[in-house]
């Protein structure tokens, strides 16, 4: 800001009249203006002559995938504008080096994180590291770069060793690489948290930061997510990130151990009315699941087991499905083939059907599959887990005392 009033005024004392000074006022308020309604962001990419790029981020209630670009002299150049400042992804598509290709299907590598804002941006790198790019241009790139070459060397090591694991993995091989692989990924994510918490209390004003509490929202706790919300500053509380974590902890406060349960009223995978007040007198287990979800499908097997223990002593569990399907047909679908496939004997409801009236995922807070909550006999949340976890066992095992 100073140096455009300095040059506002170096122009003025050119200027010989009033009509003049007008003019180059005009001029310079409207080029201050243009420039910060729109963004350029130039990506010199070496070896991605052959494949497409892109450029992809977060608006309110959508996606952009931008693959309209120039190319000049060796940039690719691409424009637009953002209402605010948001975390973009840099790609480049169909690069064997930033695929894995398995019986499974197809695991994508990563991809280049920066804030995209109203800037000229520069981004230099390579195509099979392009993760590794270096950013200049905007407030928020330049403080993210701060930590951003000990994050893209964790990013590196975790793509690199995953991607040999299934190059070179046969069927029959023990899969002791994998754990030890898994090991060493979440330690490179417990360090990549240290790195961002110390990031946050060091840039407490930048998006960043609002972007990073974003992320944690499945691992910190209604009080430890409210008290880092408070330290960060207003500037962008209003902000997509700011949003996120507002409404979570809204949702965390109305859900949050203790409270009675938010009353969900659904149809049953028969077309049956579900509803909490029946299930009274029983300890219920609400837990938010997807046919898309493997973790979810991979807790089936010992879920039956509790179940089975259980049931006959008051315990009943409440399946909530959230499909990914582009309509409430083919969602009701595949989650019926999945119930069926996967022989789960328990209450059901798609959490799709209905949902203009009752979003359950939304109004609990889930942002996480699978997240199970714990209601007791009186239909209040006794407990809450993200994940995989084994604390479900022993807090039933305290409940029932088997």
């Amino acid at each position: 800001m100073i140096h455009f009033i300095t040059l506002i005024i170096k122009q003025l004392l050119k200027v010989k009249s009033i009509r003049n000074t007008l003019s180059v006022l005009m001029i310079l308020f409207t080029s201050q203006w243009v420039n910060a309604q729109s963004y350029t962001v130039k990506a010199k990419i070496k070896g991605s002559e052959n494949y497409k790029m892109y450029l992809a981020y977060p608006t309110e209630g959508a996606y952009v995938i931008d693959t309209n670009y120039t190319v000049q002299k060796g940039w690719a150049i691409f424009k637009g504008t953002v209402k605010e400042p948001v975390v973009a992804s840099l790609g480049v598509r169909r690069n064997p080096a930033l695929e894995i290709r398995t019986t499974m299907g197809f695991i994508p590598g990563p991809s280049l994180n920066f804030v995209l804002s109203n800037d000229d941006i520069r981004i230099k790198g390579t195509a099979n590291t392009v993760y590794m790019s270096k950013v200049k241009g905007g407030e928020a790139n330049e403080e993210w770069n701060t930590i951003k070459g000990e994050e893209n060397k964790m990013t590196h090591e975790n793509w690199t060793s995953t991607k040999k694991l299934y190059e070179n993995f046969k069927p029959g091989d023990d899969s002791m690489a994998f754990k030890k692989n898994q090991q060493k990924s979440m330690q490179n994510a417990e360090k990549d948290k240290s790195l961002r918490r110390k990031f946050m209390e060091k840039y407490p004003n930048s998006i960043v930061s609002m972007y990073f509490l974003a992320g944690m929202v499945n691992d910190l706790s209604f009080e430890e997510m409210k008290e880092a919300y408070s330290k960060l500053g207003g500037n962008f509380k209003e902000s997509l990130y700011g949003k996120r974590i507002s409404d979570k902890i809204t949702n965390m406060e109305a859900t949050a151990i203790g409270q009675k349960a938010i009353p969900i009223n659904k149809k049953d995978i028969n077309g049956n009315p579900i509803n909490l007040e029946t299930l009274k007198g029983k300890y219920v287990l609400l837990d938010f699941w997807g046919s898309w979800c493997g973790p979810c499908r991979e807790s089936f097997p010992h879920l039956k087991e509790l179940y089975a223990k259980y049931k006959d002593m008051g315990f009943e569990i409440l399946g909530i499905a959230l499909e990914q399907r582009d309509n409430l047909e083919d969602n009701k679908k595949i989650w019926k083939q999945t119930v069926k496939e996967d022989s789960l004997p328990w209450l059901q409801v798609l959490d799709n059907e209905d949902r203009d009236k009752f979003d359950a995922v939304k109004s609990y807070g889930v942002t996480a599959f699978p997240t199970q909550i714990l209601l007791d006999k009186e239909g209040k949340i006794i407990a809450r887990y993200v994940g995989e976890s084994a604390d479900l066992d022993g807090k039933l095992k305290e409940i029932f005392k088997r």
